[in-house]
């Protein structure tokens, strides 16, 4: 289980920029123009690239032209993931959003069996089980009547959409990577080709998106607050380069792909509910409003068995 270690530590890390993301957007950008976040992360792509050349030197270049290109390929697919996600976020509840994100897992596995030829024992399967049940029940408690009932079934297209590609963003990463010696050079060869494919896909988006290249315009160089957003950003792009790196590494790996994407949506959960408790007073604009009654404590309290008996099994 030493690949789970990734996948949590990532997921911290993506939390982190998710909140930060959300205070951007709720004080900084104009309405549906929070797509722009995704061009801002050029950066971190760049820098990606940059760390990955000077810590290992033009050996991050020596790969097969093909294997290259699956990896640029997946970086690709992972920012064409995001846009779909954040244009669900925009078009609707996001109550609908976290919901149907969970499918993740499902997603991977499907994936996972069909492209990479994976097998999965009684006991992963078992466990999976364990750890999918704890999620349903963290979810579905969290959503209204009303949003059980009537949900909004174009967010949830886009989002099952912005799930399927992110999810074969690391199907096609790990296809292309387990032709070759699973090593630290590996990694480097890999990450560098993932983050200029992701850097190229997001220079396309800000060739297309005038709308997107005026906001980024506005919130980090000519606002009022351009020092304070910009900071946030900085933050932002740290915690993303950072929580990228986990979790490629992890999908180095891991056996089964849905094992880590399932790990990894379960530790999103207590992350957002732990940030929830600990920063709603301190900092409320970080935080989105949640009723933490005796209700939510139990369903924590019960998923918490659930994800423990899961890992038990999973070992």
């Amino acid at each position: 289980m030493l690949w789970a270690i990734f996948p949590i530590f990532a997921q911290l890390f993506y939390t982190s920029g998710s909140y930060i993301e959300n205070f951007l957007v709720d004080t900084a950008f104009p309405k549906n123009r929070a797509g722009a976040l995704i061009i801002a992360r050029l950066p971190c792509f760049i820098l990606s690239m940059v760390l990955m050349y000077a810590i290992f030197g033009r050996i991050v270049f020596f790969l097969p032209l093909a294997t290259a290109l699956g990896f640029v390929l997946a970086g690709a697919i992972n920012v064409v993931g995001s846009v779909f996600s954040f244009k669900a976020l925009q078009e609707g509840d996001a109550a609908d959003v976290v919901i149907f994100s969970q499918l993740s897992p499902l997603i991977s596995l499907g994936l996972g069996v069909m492209v990479l030829s994976e097998t999965i024992t009684v006991t992963q399967g078992l466990g999976f089980l364990f750890i999918m049940a704890a999620i349903a029940t963290v979810v579905t408690g969290s959503a209204t009547k009303k949003e059980r009932t009537n949900p909004d079934f174009k967010v949830i297209r886009l989002t099952l959409t912005a799930a399927f590609f992110s999810v074969l963003s690391d199907i096609v990463f790990v296809y292309f990577a387990r032709g070759i010696l699973a090593d630290t050079t590996l990694f480097a060869q890999s990450f560098f080709f993932f983050s200029l494919g992701s850097a190229v896909t997001v220079i396309v988006l800000f060739i297309c998106f005038h709308k997107w290249r005026k906001a980024i315009k506005s919130v980090f160089l000519t606002s009022k607050k351009h020092n304070r957003n910009c900071l946030g950003l900085i933050a932002d792009n740290l915690s993303f380069l950072l929580a990228e790196l986990l979790f490629k590494y992890g999908l180095l790996l891991v056996p089964v792909v849905a094992m880590m994407t399932v790990v990894s949506k379960v530790t999103n959960l207590f992350a957002s509910f732990f940030f929830t408790v600990f920063l709603g007073k301190i900092f409320p604009k970080f935080i989105h409003g949640k009723r933490l009654t005796k209700r939510v404590l139990v369903r924590y309290l019960v998923a918490s068995v659930l994800i423990v008996a899961g890992i038990m099994v999973m070992n």
